[in-house]
């Protein structure tokens, strides 16, 4: 999780135990140096492969921590760059389809930020990539397809 103003460590700390869970918590930054406010902005957990900033997290060690969380428990990293991540790649988010198939839903924009390798990645763990634009949403209201999917 994002060390943020919307982050209550000890709140991390006791979910990931009911969970079974080992909490990781970084510092992350945006492309003008201004906290992260939510993890969904850079990353993406599915349940085989993971989209993730890298380049937002500044201490090397958190870098190497998350990455380390994420392959240790068998997740594919695609890691995305600050400009894909301001176009929603990471505010991606893994749902079954109806017939119990991992799909990755986002918008058409963070699909086109994509590169082909990437959505290769992706689609080596995803049954199929959907995206619909949503251009508005993310230009007025500044979030992506996750956030307006309740979970």
């Amino acid at each position: 999780a994002v060390e943020s103003e919307r982050t209550d460590k000890s709140l991390v700390a006791l979910w990931s135990r009911a969970m079974g869970y080992t909490p990781c918590v970084f510092s992350a930054i945006d492309s003008a140096g201004r906290p992260i406010y939510h993890t969904n902005v850079m990353m993406c957990v599915g349940t085989s492969v993971a989209v993730v900033c890298m380049e937002s997290i500044p201490e090397k060690a958190e870098r190497e921590m998350v990455r380390h969380s994420l392959e240790s428990t068998g997740h594919e990293v695609v890691d995305i760059t600050r400009r894909q991540m301001e176009s929603f790649c990471g505010n991606v988010l893994e749902v079954e389809n109806y017939y119990g198939s991992p799909v990755m839903v986002m918008s058409t924009q963070a699909h086109d930020a994509f590169t082909e390798s990437q959505r290769e990645v992706l689609l080596r763990n995803e049954e199929s990539l959907v995206h619909a634009d949503i251009s508005t949403i993310e230009k007025v209201g500044g979030g992506g397809v996750r956030c307006s999917i309740g979970e």
